[in-house]
């Protein structure tokens, strides 16, 4: 019998932590933010105030951590967070080792420690949820044994690392397009949660016509490229009419 259908889930990614854009996440109804704390010199503080100031909403908070070290995966993990991304995975050994570290015991080996994220110590009930990203050819050659251990929230696709490993490897430059189309095939039928990062809001629904249930629009992208285009509108604009003095002393075509 056919699965049912993943719930969409539809997020912003980025490394800024304004407390405008945090408030404004949650107020759109945003189902996560995903700060990226991978070389962006983002910091564990930084992120547990993310945290209080989305505790109370929907909107789930997710990090891309550095790599999966037990003290950068604990660090973060201590703050609070819903969700750890992480990078670079290779095996399955890597990713279970990554969640035995942000589980408490007997499951796990999370030291029980006295922290926000621990209530100060009265319960142990939260565990972050741990995904990772798609950018080793390790991993894409087994897909199907990490999604049969069924500890990966959400896989999430990195071509442009992905292709830097497969070129590594010797892969045919232009072949890249039929790998990552037999990943996106791959991952549909494991039925896993899968998605990726999308620079314009126009391009979310060709995330949602290949099959996937998870996108995030990268927000610093997108801005970038708002203010260039409204800055090159403003530059290269007809120049407005020369304001004409009035007998008041007002100008006409002025403020």
């Amino acid at each position: 019998m056919a699965s049912a259908p993943r719930s969409r889930q539809l997020g912003l990614l980025t490394s800024s932590v304004d407390p405008v854009l945090v408030d404004s996440v949650a107020q759109a109804g945003l189902d996560f933010l995903w700060l990226d704390a991978e070389n962006t010199g983002l910091t564990p503080v930084q992120v547990g105030e993310v945290v209080g100031r989305l505790s109370g909403s929907a909107t789930r908070t997710v990090v891309r951590v550095q790599n999966h070290e037990p003290d950068v995966l604990l660090t973060f993990a201590n703050m609070g967070v819903d969700e750890i991304v992480v990078p670079r995975v290779r095996t399955l050994r890597e990713i279970q080792q990554a969640c035995a570290w942000l589980t408490y015991p007997p499951a796990g080996r999370r030291p029980r420690q006295v922290m926000p994220a621990t209530a100060w110590g009265t319960s142990y009930a939260r565990e972050p949820a741990v995904s990772v990203v798609v950018e080793t050819m390790d991993l894409v050659r087994s897909l199907e044994q990490v999604a049969a251990a069924r500890c990966v929230t959400t896989f999430w696709l990195g071509p442009k690392d992905l292709r830097d490993d497969y070129e590594q490897e010797g892969g045919r430059p232009d072949g890249f397009d039929e790998v990552m189309h037999d990943v996106i095939t791959r991952l549909a039928g494991l039925d896993v949660a899968f998605g990726w990062g999308v620079p314009d809001p126009s391009d979310v629904a060709s995330v949602w016509q290949a099959g996937a249930s998870c996108c995030a629009l990268y927000w610093d992208v997108h801005l970038a490229r708002h203010l260039s285009r409204s800055a090159r509108t403003v530059l290269t604009a007809d120049p407005l009419p020369s304001p004409v003095p009035l007998p008041d002393g007002g100008l006409a075509g002025g403020a």
